[in-house]
């Protein structure tokens, strides 16, 4: 496993980790020991405990492989699902979705029609940018997008996804997320005529339920 440095603050918060991974599968197993072994325990604003680690950047090299990582537990038809609503603008219902947010937005605003005109016109761009948080709705909200944005470089004929997540559910949510953004990918490579790169994620805070310790602990012990 590599690294860049880490440090404490102010007791046991662990700041600052990277990793390297090949797949998703290898990333989820190495970002859940990561967390597992080294996180702190705190308990959040709605009196759930956790394991925390603060800003956790992953990057994952092959989004081909390995995409369902064995002890995840969601179908490939439910990821699939969750994949077609990040390219949707519909919010189903919810108070809104990511897909809403990325693709219809306010006045109607598609950002990922922008990410591919942006890269149309300026390949080198560094502007191919999507957000989901809206402050005067989200400042006033009880349900709040966990990811806040989304970006994009194209560089040596590639494609790389970058993602933000200012809180993140490691055990119950990376697989599906990196599935999700993985299809985002393909489907503005493909408009594009390039091959997709590397995803990049950087969870702020990356964390595990109480509710997935033990789940977690037989996960770690396969690996």
């Amino acid at each position: 496993m590599s690294w860049i440095g880490w440090r404490r603050d102010g007791g046991d918060c662990l700041i600052g980790r990277f990793i390297r991974a090949k797949t998703v599968q290898d990333a989820w197993y190495r970002g859940l020991e990561l967390i597992y072994r080294g996180g702190q325990v705190i308990t959040d604003e709605r009196g759930s405990q956790t394991r925390e680690l603060l800003n956790l950047m992953i990057v994952v090299e092959d989004l081909e492989r390995e995409r369902i990582p064995a002890g995840f537990g969601w179908t490939e038809d439910r990821l699939r699902e969750y994949a077609e609503q990040l390219l949707d603008g519909d919010a189903h219902g919810f108070e809104y979705t990511y897909g809403q947010r990325l693709r219809a937005w306010g006045s109607g605003t598609d950002q990922i029609a922008y990410v591919i005109g942006k890269l149309t016109e300026s390949p080198q761009t560094r502007r191919a940018c999507a957000i989901t948080w809206v402050a005067d709705v989200d400042t006033k909200r009880e349900e709040v997008p966990c990811m806040m944005a989304v970006d994009f470089k194209l560089r040596d004929g590639a494609l790389h996804l970058t993602a933000l997540f200012r809180s993140h559910d490691f055990a119950g949510a990376y697989p599906a997320n990196l599935y999700g953004l993985t299809e985002v990918l393909r489907y503005v490579a493909g408009k594009l005529s390039v091959r997709i790169g590397t995803i990049t994620t950087l969870s702020i805070s990356a964390h595990i339920y109480e509710h997935d310790w033990e789940r977690v602990e037989r996960i770690l012990q396969l690996n």
